[in-house]
Protein backbone atom coordinates (compact mmCIF):
# COMPACT_ATOMS: atom_id res chain seq x y z
CA UNK A 1 0.00 0.00 0.00
CA UNK A 2 2.82 2.37 0.88
CA UNK A 3 4.56 1.49 -2.37
CA UNK A 4 1.42 2.30 -4.40
CA UNK A 5 1.07 5.66 -2.62
CA UNK A 6 4.74 6.46 -3.23
CA UNK A 7 4.46 5.58 -6.96
CA UNK A 8 1.33 7.74 -7.27
CA UNK A 9 3.02 10.73 -5.61
CA UNK A 10 6.13 10.41 -7.79
CA UNK A 11 3.95 10.11 -10.93
CA UNK A 12 1.96 13.23 -9.99
CA UNK A 13 5.18 15.17 -9.35
CA UNK A 14 6.70 14.09 -12.69
CA UNK A 15 3.52 14.97 -14.59
CA UNK A 16 3.34 18.36 -12.86
CA UNK A 17 6.94 19.16 -13.77
CA UNK A 18 6.39 18.01 -17.37
CA UNK A 19 3.22 20.11 -17.66
CA UNK A 20 4.94 23.19 -16.22
CA UNK A 21 7.87 22.87 -18.64
CA UNK A 22 5.66 22.46 -21.73
CA UNK A 23 3.62 25.52 -20.76
CA UNK A 24 6.73 27.63 -20.22
CA UNK A 25 8.10 26.54 -23.62
CA UNK A 26 4.88 27.61 -25.33
CA UNK A 27 5.07 31.01 -23.70
CA UNK A 28 8.67 31.51 -24.79
CA UNK A 29 7.89 30.57 -28.42
CA UNK A 30 5.22 33.27 -28.68
CA UNK A 31 6.60 36.24 -30.61
CA UNK A 32 5.58 39.60 -29.24
CA UNK A 33 4.47 41.90 -32.03
CA UNK A 34 5.22 44.98 -29.93
CA UNK A 35 8.98 44.38 -30.28
CA UNK A 36 10.17 42.83 -33.52
CA UNK A 37 13.32 40.73 -33.57
CA UNK A 38 16.29 42.47 -35.19
CA UNK A 39 16.53 39.89 -37.99
CA UNK A 40 12.88 40.33 -38.95
CA UNK A 41 11.70 42.84 -41.56
CA UNK A 42 8.34 43.77 -43.01
CA UNK A 43 8.06 45.49 -46.36
CA UNK A 44 5.01 47.01 -48.03
CA UNK A 45 3.81 45.31 -51.17
CA UNK A 46 1.33 46.59 -53.77
CA UNK A 47 -2.26 45.63 -53.02
CA UNK A 48 -3.20 45.50 -56.70
CA UNK A 49 -1.28 44.67 -59.84
CA UNK A 50 -1.15 47.10 -62.74
CA UNK A 51 -3.96 45.32 -64.62
CA UNK A 52 -6.09 45.23 -61.48
CA UNK A 53 -5.60 48.96 -60.91
CA UNK A 54 -6.79 49.65 -64.45
CA UNK A 55 -9.86 47.45 -63.88
CA UNK A 56 -10.48 49.13 -60.51
CA UNK A 57 -10.46 52.56 -62.15
CA UNK A 58 -12.86 51.37 -64.86
CA UNK A 59 -15.19 49.97 -62.21
CA UNK A 60 -15.15 53.24 -60.30
CA UNK A 61 -16.01 55.20 -63.45
CA UNK A 62 -18.87 52.85 -64.36
CA UNK A 63 -20.49 52.63 -60.95
CA UNK A 64 -19.76 56.28 -60.01
CA UNK A 65 -22.06 57.21 -57.13
CA UNK A 66 -24.16 54.06 -57.24
CA UNK A 67 -21.60 51.86 -55.46
CA UNK A 68 -18.48 52.15 -53.38
CA UNK A 69 -15.72 49.96 -54.80
CA UNK A 70 -13.46 48.06 -52.41
CA UNK A 71 -10.55 45.85 -53.43
CA UNK A 72 -9.28 42.57 -51.93
CA UNK A 73 -12.09 42.24 -49.40
CA UNK A 74 -12.13 39.22 -47.04
CA UNK A 75 -15.41 37.29 -47.22
CA UNK A 76 -15.70 37.34 -43.45
CA UNK A 77 -15.95 41.13 -43.47
CA UNK A 78 -19.25 41.17 -45.36
CA UNK A 79 -20.80 37.74 -44.73
CA UNK A 80 -22.15 36.63 -41.39
CA UNK A 81 -22.89 33.03 -40.56
CA UNK A 82 -26.16 32.27 -38.80
CA UNK A 83 -26.49 28.56 -38.11
CA UNK A 84 -28.49 26.62 -35.58
CA UNK A 85 -25.86 23.93 -35.14
CA UNK A 86 -22.38 24.80 -33.93
CA UNK A 87 -20.69 22.27 -36.21
CA UNK A 88 -22.30 23.67 -39.35
CA UNK A 89 -21.32 27.21 -38.36
CA UNK A 90 -17.72 26.18 -37.76
CA UNK A 91 -17.58 24.42 -41.14
CA UNK A 92 -18.82 27.50 -42.97
CA UNK A 93 -16.45 29.76 -41.02
CA UNK A 94 -13.58 27.52 -42.08
CA UNK A 95 -14.67 27.94 -45.68
CA UNK A 96 -14.73 31.74 -45.20
CA UNK A 97 -11.31 31.90 -43.58
CA UNK A 98 -8.58 33.52 -45.64
CA UNK A 99 -10.78 33.85 -48.72
CA UNK A 100 -11.30 37.21 -50.34
CA UNK A 101 -12.93 38.71 -53.37
CA UNK A 102 -11.13 40.93 -55.84
CA UNK A 103 -13.67 43.78 -55.86
CA UNK A 104 -16.79 44.34 -53.79
CA UNK A 105 -19.46 46.79 -54.95
CA UNK A 106 -21.09 48.21 -51.85
CA UNK A 107 -24.35 50.15 -51.82
CA UNK A 108 -23.57 53.43 -50.00
CA UNK A 109 -26.97 53.58 -48.28
CA UNK A 110 -27.40 50.03 -47.03
CA UNK A 111 -23.62 49.44 -46.78
CA UNK A 112 -24.20 45.91 -48.08
CA UNK A 113 -22.18 44.21 -50.78
CA UNK A 114 -24.53 43.84 -53.73
CA UNK A 115 -22.09 42.59 -56.35
CA UNK A 116 -18.67 40.99 -56.39
CA UNK A 117 -16.25 41.21 -59.30
CA UNK A 118 -13.69 38.43 -59.56
CA UNK A 119 -10.72 38.68 -61.89
CA UNK A 120 -10.38 35.49 -63.89
CA UNK A 121 -6.92 34.01 -63.96
CA UNK A 122 -5.48 32.94 -67.32
CA UNK A 123 -4.27 29.57 -66.03
CA UNK A 124 -5.59 28.97 -62.51
CA UNK A 125 -3.97 26.40 -60.25
CA UNK A 126 -6.01 23.63 -58.64
CA UNK A 127 -6.21 25.32 -55.24
CA UNK A 128 -7.36 28.56 -56.92
CA UNK A 129 -10.14 26.70 -58.74
CA UNK A 130 -11.30 25.06 -55.50
CA UNK A 131 -11.16 28.36 -53.64
CA UNK A 132 -13.13 30.08 -56.41
CA UNK A 133 -15.81 27.37 -56.30
CA UNK A 134 -16.20 27.87 -52.55
CA UNK A 135 -16.43 31.64 -52.99
CA UNK A 136 -19.06 31.25 -55.72
CA UNK A 137 -21.11 28.89 -53.56
CA UNK A 138 -21.00 31.22 -50.55
CA UNK A 139 -21.93 34.28 -52.61
CA UNK A 140 -24.82 32.43 -54.25
CA UNK A 141 -26.11 31.35 -50.84
CA UNK A 142 -25.90 34.95 -49.60
CA UNK A 143 -27.71 36.25 -52.71
CA UNK A 144 -24.78 38.36 -53.88
CA UNK A 145 -24.26 38.69 -57.63
CA UNK A 146 -20.93 37.50 -58.99
CA UNK A 147 -19.36 39.01 -62.10
CA UNK A 148 -16.20 37.61 -63.66
CA UNK A 149 -13.89 39.85 -65.66
CA UNK A 150 -10.46 39.47 -67.16
CA UNK A 151 -7.79 41.85 -65.89
CA UNK A 152 -5.82 42.02 -69.12
CA UNK A 153 -8.87 42.80 -71.25
CA UNK A 154 -9.91 46.38 -71.96
CA UNK A 155 -13.63 46.97 -71.46
CA UNK A 156 -15.54 49.88 -72.98
CA UNK A 157 -17.50 51.64 -70.23
CA UNK A 158 -20.87 50.85 -71.83
CA UNK A 159 -19.98 47.15 -72.11
CA UNK A 160 -18.80 47.06 -68.50
CA UNK A 161 -21.99 48.78 -67.36
CA UNK A 162 -24.01 46.13 -69.19
CA UNK A 163 -21.98 43.33 -67.58
CA UNK A 164 -22.66 44.86 -64.16
CA UNK A 165 -26.33 45.39 -65.08
CA UNK A 166 -26.15 49.11 -64.45
CA UNK A 167 -28.52 51.12 -66.60
CA UNK A 168 -27.32 54.38 -68.12
CA UNK A 169 -29.95 56.40 -66.26
CA UNK A 170 -28.89 55.01 -62.88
Amino acid sequence: MKLLLLVTIVTVIILSIWRYRTRSRRRRKHVSLTTMPSDFTLNPTPLLGEDEVALYNLLRMVVQERYLVFAKVPLGSFLTVDAVGGKERVQVLRQLALKRVDFALVHPGSRLVEQVVQVESQSPELHQVESQQIIESLLETAGIKLRKLQAKKTYPLAHLATRLEIAAND
